[in-house]
C-alpha cells in the first residue's frame, strides 16, 4: 500500500511488508522501521554529520536502509553502563535519532512531537538504551524522538585553539548537536505524521540541564515550544573562560599540547576517552556528586549561549514557553548506603565540600547541616541531593513561573522491596518510559507488587506528560496546579499534592548564592 493517509497529504507512506517493516519516504531517503510493542519504531535515523571539533553539518541524503542500527556515541563507561545497562555499539559518526510513532492514523495537524534528551552527566549515555524506548508514550498519542549528541571532549571540550578556529562552537558541538536534531524536527518529522508547530523537549540529568540551556539558546528558539526539565538545572553551563584551563589541563593528560589540534584528532578514541576501574569510579561519583562541578564537559556560555540561563529565565526570556520541572525526593542520599557513601565525621563533611566550595561557605553549609542532622552520613545525602540535583530544578521552576505556565514535582515512589534506596536519581525514568524489565532497573521490579505499583505510577506520569505536551497543560487527577500556588504533585502510588518544599531544602543555597 503506497499514497496519503487520511487526506493528510504531509505524511506521504509508507508500506507494511510481511515482516512488519514500516517505510516512510522522505526527502533525504526512504527510512525503514519496524512494528513493534504496539508502536512503530525507527533506529538510528542521521540527522547531521561533523568531523572532530567540528559543528554538525545537516545530511543531504541517507543511505539505504535507514532506521534499523542503534547507535552510541564514543564514551568512557558511566552509571548505568556500570550497573548492567545496555549501551549500543559505539562510533564517532554517531548523530543519528530515534523515532517512535503510534500504530494508527495521525490526526489532521499530525501527532504532537516529544523530543528526549538523555543523560549522563555529558559523558555518557545513548538515546538507544533501552530504558529510553519511547513506545509507551507513543501509544498514548504522542511521536518521540531520541537523538544522539556528542559526549565527553568530543562534544564539550574548550581550548582557546578551538576558539580560535570557531568561536562560536567551541565548546559546544554536543549542544550544536541537538540544536542541529530539532531542525530535523522541523523540516521531516511531518513525514512520519508528526506535528513540528507542537514540540516539547523534555530531558532527566544532564539532559534536562541542556532543556533549560536549550531554553537560552536563540539558535534554538523556535524550534520547541514547551519544556519538561527533570532533575537537572539551569545553572550548569560555565563561562568559556573558566572552561579554558579545565580543558587545556584534559589535554595534557591525554598527551598533547593544547594547541596543537592535529593531535588531539589524531588520537584513537582509547586515547581520548581512557577506561577507569567500574567500582573506582562508580563509588567516587556516588560519594561526592558535587565534584561534577569540576568536570570539564559542559555547555559554555559564548557566543552561541550569550546569557546564563538562570538569568535569561528570570528575566522572562522565555515567556510564553510552558514549562514542568521536578527531582526525586532522595536523588543522592542512598539510605541504606550511607555509611559507605557519606563522611564518617562532621570534619570529613567540611573537607569534602572545600573540595568544589570556599572557606566561608563551606562553613556555613557545615553549621546549616550540623544543626538539622545528627549523624554526618544522614546530612551529606542530604546536601548533595539538594544541592546538585533537587534545588537547581525547583529552582527552574521558580524562575520560570511568572512568565509562563509552570508546573513542579517531586518523585517520591520507592521500590517495593528496595525502599532504603530511596526514591533516587534516575528512578522515575523505569515507570515514565515504562521499561521496567529494562536494565538497570529490572532487579527492583521482580515481585509482582513492584511491577504493578510502578506501572499503575507509570500510566498516570505518561498521562500527564502527554497531556502536557498535547495542550501545554498537564491536567489529569489529582489536577496539577501551577507552582505558583505553592504546590507540587507528589509523583508516588496514589499520586497527589504536597507543600512546596523550596525554603526549606533550598534557601540556604540561595541565602549563599549556590544556586
Amino acid at each position: 500500500m503506497r499514497g496519503l493517509l487520511g487526506g493528510l497529504a504531509l505524511w506521504p507512506l509508507l508500506a507494511l511488508s510481511p515482516a512488519w517493516a514500516f517505510v516512510v519516504d522522505t526527502p533525504l531517503g526512504r527510512a525503514e522501521g519496524v512494528w513493534e510493542e504496539k508502536a512503530v519504531a525507527f533506529y538510528g535515523l542521521p540527522y547531521a554529520e561533523a568531523g572532530r571539533f567540528q559543528a554538525p553539518r545537516p545530511v543531504a541524503t541517507w543511505p539505504e536502509g535507514v532506521g534499523r542500527e542503534e547507535v552510541a556515541c564514543p564514551q568512557a563507561p558511566g552509571i548505568t553502563a556500570r550497573l548492567g545497562g545496555f549501551i549500543p555499539p559505539q562510533r564517532e559518526d554517531c548523530l543519528v535519532l530515534n523515532v517512535y510513532l503510534p500504530q494508527r492514523l495521525p490526526p489532521p495537524e499530525g501527532w504532537p512531537v516529544m523530543v528526549y534528551l538523555h543523560g549522563g552527566g555529558f559523558s555518557s549515555g545513548s538515546a538507544a538504551e533501552p530504558i529510553y524506548r519511547g513506545h509507551r508514550l507513543a501509544e498514548e498519542g504522542v511521536l518521540v524522538v531520541a537523538p544522539n549528541y556528542r559526549l565527553g571532549p568530543l562534544g564539550f571540550l574548550a581550548l582557546p585553539a578551538l576558539e580560535a578556529e570557531d568561536p562560536k562552537a567551541v565548546g559546544n558541538y554536543g549542544l550544536l548537536d541537538l540544536i542541529e536534531a530539532l531542525r530535523f524536527v522541523q523540516r521531516y518529522i511531518r513525514y512520519f505524521g508528526g506535528d513540528p508547530k507542537n514540540v516539547t523537549l523534555f530531558g532527566e540529568s544532564a539532559g534536562g540541564m541542556l532543556v533549560c540551556t536549550l531554553l537560552a539558546t536563540p539558535e534554538a528558539w523556535g524550534l520547541f515550544h514547551k519544556a519538561i526539565l527533570q532533575s537537572g538545572g539551569c545553572g550548569y553551563a560555565r563561562p568559556l573562560g573558566e572552561g579554558f584551563p579545565l580543558g587545556q589541563a584534559w589535554a595534557r593528560g591525554v598527551g598533547c599540547d593544547p594547541k596543537d589540534l592535529a593531535c588531539l584528532r589524531r588520537l584513537p578514541l582509547e586515547g581520548l576517552l581512557p577506561q577507569e576501574p567500574s567500582l573506582d569510579a562508580a563509588v567516587r561519583f556516588l560519594s561526592r556528586p558535587s565534584l561534577f562541578a569540576l568536570s570539564p564537559f559542559k555547555p559554555h556560555l559564548g557566543l552561541l549561549v550569550p546569557e546564563d540561563p538562570r538569568t535569561f529565565l528570570e528575566r522572562g526570556g522565555a515567556r510564553g514557553v510552558p514549562l514542568i520541572a521536578g527531582a526525586t525526593l532522595d536523588e543522592l542520599r542512598f539510605p541504606t548506603l550511607q555509611a559507605l557513601l557519606g563522611p564518617g565525621t562532621w570534619e570529613e563533611f567540611r573537607a569534602r565540600l572545600r573540595l568544589t566550595l570556599p572557606e566561608e561557605k563551606a562553613e556555613a553549609l557545615l553549621n546549616h547541616y550540623r544543626a538539622r542532622f545528627a549523624r554526618p552520613q544522614e546530612a551529606w545525602g542530604e546536601a548533595e541531593t539538594a544541592r546538585v540535583l533537587l534545588c537547581p530544578s525547583l529552582q527552574a521552576a521558580r524562575l520560570q513561573a511568572p512568565h509562563a505556565p509552570t508546573y513542579a514535582y517531586l518523585f517520591t515512589f520507592r521500590a517495593p522491596g528496595f525502599e532504603g534506596l530511596g526514591a533516587f536519581h534516575g528512578l522515575d525514568l523505569a515507570p515514565l518510559f515504562g521499561n521496567l524489565r529494562a536494565m538497570p532497573f529490572f532487579p527492583l521490579f521482580l515481585t509482582g507488587e513492584a511491577y504493578e505499583r510502578a506501572e499503575a505510577l507509570g500510566q498516570r506520569m505518561r498521562g500527564y506528560w502527554v497531556r502536557f505536551a498535547q495542550e501545554g497543560e498537564p491536567g489529569g487527577w489529582p489536577r496539577w496546579p501551577l507552582y505558583q500556588k505553592g504546590l507540587v504533585l507528589r509523583l508516588d502510588d496514589p499520586v497527589g499534592l504536597l507543600p512546596d518544599s523550596f525554603e526549606v531544602r533550598c534557601g540556604v543555597f540561595e541565602r549563599l548564592g549556590l544556586l
